[in-house]
């Protein structure tokens, strides 16, 4: 179950008196933040409710709102944001004595106050505090997405159809926030219709490891030309040669292990399984590597694990030698 089902389920049962949002997934945090404000129809204005940030606010008035009873209505919610001592961050933005505040209201907390914590980062459960915390509170952790669920929640808030879900969902590398992104793309773009898996080819642009993609197809069919114009197109585009190298070294791994697979007669679904990664690159790498050998690969990932060798202690420029290497590749033998 999701994040956002859990979430779901929360709104329907009704809000617990303490509620954690935490997580290292930093947009999904943020998402989750958006979505219990709006569930709350939170106010600055309404006196029942109060919200501090703790990085930028005094702490002691978020801890009297804690410890206060509420003056105009039954009840209080505070949400208290960055409660960094909680995490395994370094940092703090609670002395000593407000900590223990803090550790007597989850001891004894007012029924008339519920609480919401929203914590970017890790708990740090060796901490007495938070293993209190975790007996009070229910929690609710933001963790990276599947591709299945990035597909089911963004059919819940949307009208948009799976397949065109799905094909963003590659586009987007399986990132919720830039997903999120390109969804609002395509929608502008449509002006209301349908949106459609060619609006998505046309409007979404290529991802950098799309672009590497590419680049391997040019290098393996010996375009040369092609491939060095598309390196230099990327580094017009801001990406830098070093970050092309890597992506471009892990993509010749995933080849070689996918090609090694292969010869075992290992079926796509068998492959993402055992490499545990999306299932978009490895259905591209099983169409590139075909007609490839291993041992092609195995000279070709050797050659960029030099390249990256001697990028890093050559005092040569790294450009004459990222070209160097990829003239070697695309005239090696297949």
């Amino acid at each position: 179950m999701s994040v956002f089902n859990e979430f779901e389920k929360i709104k329907n049962e009704g809000l617990p008196q303490i509620l954690v949002i935490f997580g290292e997934a930093d947009d999904m945090v943020q998402e989750l933040k958006g979505q219990i404000l709006d569930f709350v129809n939170f106010e600055p204005t309404d006196l029942s409710q109060a919200y501090y940030d703790l990085t930028t606010t005094n702490a002691n008035l978020a801890l009297e709102e804690l410890e206060s009873f509420p003056f105009f209505s039954d009840s209080r919610l505070v949400i208290l944001e960055n409660l960094v001592n909680l995490t395994t961050v370094k940092k703090s933005v609670l002395d000593e004595k407000q900590l223990k505040r803090f550790e007597n209201f989850l001891e004894n907390p007012s029924s008339t106050t519920q609480l919401v914590l929203i914590l970017h980062g890790k708990l740090d459960s060796r901490l007495k505090v938070v293993k209190k915390l975790k007996s009070q509170a229910y929690l609710l952790e933001a963790t990276e997405l599947k591709t299945s669920e990035l597909i089911q929640y963004f059919g819940q808030v949307t009208l948009l159809k799976k397949n065109v879900l799905e094909k963003i969902a590659e586009k987007s590398n399986d990132n919720f926030s830039i997903m999120k992104q390109n969804i609002d793309l395509v929608q502008t773009y449509a002006l209301g219709r349908e949106v459609t898996t060619d609006d998505v080819e046309k409007v979404v642009p290529k991802s950098l490891q799309d672009n590497i993609f590419a680049l391997t197809d040019l290098i393996f069919k010996g375009k040369i030309d092609e491939a060095r114009e598309l390196v230099h197109d990327l580094t017009l585009q801001g990406e830098d040669l070093i970050k092309i190298l890597a992506i471009l070294t892990n993509s010749y791994r995933l080849y070689l292990q996918v090609k090694l697979m292969q010869e075992k007669r290992w079926q796509e679904q068998q492959q993402v399984s055992f490499l545990k990664i999306h299932p978009y690159p490895v259905k591209l790498a099983n169409q590139l590597v075909r007609k490839l050998s291993s041992d092609f690969l195995k000279k070709s990932l050797l050659e960029l694990i030099q390249l990256d060798f001697a990028v890093k202690t050559s005092v040569a420029d790294k450009a004459y030698l990222f070209d160097i290497t990829l003239i070697k590749l695309t005239l090696k033998k297949v």
